[in-house]
C-alpha cells in the first residue's frame, strides 16, 4: 500500500466539502456530483475529485 503524504490545502478544503455535505443532507439531498459540490464550495470540480482522490476511488 502506497502512503501519501496530503497537501495541507486539500486537507483545509476537506472540512469545507464535508460542512457542505452535512447540510446538503439535511436538506435531503442522496446523490450529488463533483460539479454541485465545486459550485457550493467555489473550486472546480477538477479540484474536488483530485482531493477525494487520495482516499480512494468514489462513484461511477
Amino acid at each position: 500500500m502506497k502512503i501519501y503524504k496530503i497537501p495541507e490545502a486539500t486537507v483545509m478544503r476537506l472540512s469545507i466539502y464535508s460542512r457542505y455535505l452535512y447540510q446538503l443532507k439535511t436538506e435531503g439531498v442522496e446523490t450529488i456530483s463533483s460539479g454541485d459540490i465545486a459550485l457550493g464550495v467555489g473550486v472546480s470540480s477538477a479540484q474536488v475529485r483530485k482531493d477525494l482522490a487520495y482516499f480512494g476511488e468514489f462513484g461511477t
